[in-house]
């Protein structure tokens, strides 16, 4: 199991490293992924991404990258989300204070799906999450548009040596004949 997702992240690394797109499309693509991998909206993280993709003409594959990163890191998600919702609840709260702390007596699973309790949950936690998702988004951008406008600088000096090369050659057997 661990295997495939290796091989399946290795895949989509070489696809994003491959792809022939402009840095920002790129940029934004990766910025895109990484925002919507913050936001607690389960099972329609990639599909938004995609989306938002599209309509932004931002690359699909850096979206679907994006957020597959944030997914990776599934083993720190409690501590996250917990500090996700504290800053919501924070924000929300007047006069400001984090929310109380949870124990196990806190958790019934009969309470755990009625509506009151989902929402008074999801309003401060997708605030936080959002909170939390921007400077990410904003170090994913300009992380990831350094890293592809290197790569291009990179391909264009090997494009400019090989004609280099090339048109010396020429030059060369110009001369010998």
């Amino acid at each position: 199991m661990i295997r495939s997702i290796i091989h399946h992240l290795h895949e989509l690394w070489e696809r994003f490293i491959k792809a022939h797109d402009c840095p920002h499309a790129m940029a934004g693509g990766m910025a895109i992924g990484v925002f919507f991998g913050f936001i607690p909206v389960f099972g329609f993280k990639t599909l938004l991404a995609l989306g938002t993709s599209l309509v932004t003409r931002c690359n699909l594959i850096a979206a679907v990258v994006g957020v597959t990163l944030h997914d990776i890191f599934c083993w720190s998600w409690p501590f996250l989300y917990r500090l996700e919702f504290q800053i919501g609840h924070w924000i929300l709260s007047n006069p400001h204070q984090f929310a109380p702390k949870l124990l196990r007596t806190d958790f019934k699973l009969s309470e755990i799906l009625q509506w009151e309790n989902f929402i008074t949950i999801l309003y401060p936690w997708l605030l936080g999450s959002i909170i939390i998702a921007i400077p990410a988004t904003i170090i994913a951008y300009i992380i990831t548009l350094i890293f592809m406008c290197h790569r291009e600088r990179k391909k264009a000096f090997q494009r400019d040596q090989a004609t280099q090369a090339c048109s010396n050659e020429s030059f060369q057997l110009g001369i010998n004949q």
